[in-house]
């Protein structure tokens, strides 16, 4: 019969080991996962200036936005990325709403 102590080390090493794959999965970025998706440049340079346009926000009262205007009117896949970027994006920190 087994010792009941020695079980529980090893379940502690499997749902250790298991812990950190699951958080390795999560290192890539969210642009790092759009670009594998196949998402154009353009779309993924907006998603970063509205994901940072947002964090921004929360954090400086609406100052310091990313945005190039001239390309919001100009180039579709870019503006549709910044909006896209600014509404999914959140502050880890929900004290800054």
């Amino acid at each position: 019969m087994s010792n009941p102590l020695s079980i529980k080390p090893t379940i502690y090493i499997v749902c250790l080991i298991t812990a950190l794959i699951a958080l390795s999965a999560c290192t890539s970025s969210r642009h790092d996962q759009l670009a594998d998706l196949g998402f154009a440049t353009p779309y993924l340079e907006g998603y970063d200036d509205g994901c940072h346009s947002k964090v921004t926000a929360a954090k400086t009262i609406g100052e310091g936005f990313r945005q190039d205007p001239e390309r919001m009117f100009k180039e579709a896949r870019y503006a549709n990325g910044w909006r896209d970027g600014y509404e999914q994006c959140y502050v880890a920190k929900h004290s800054f709403y």
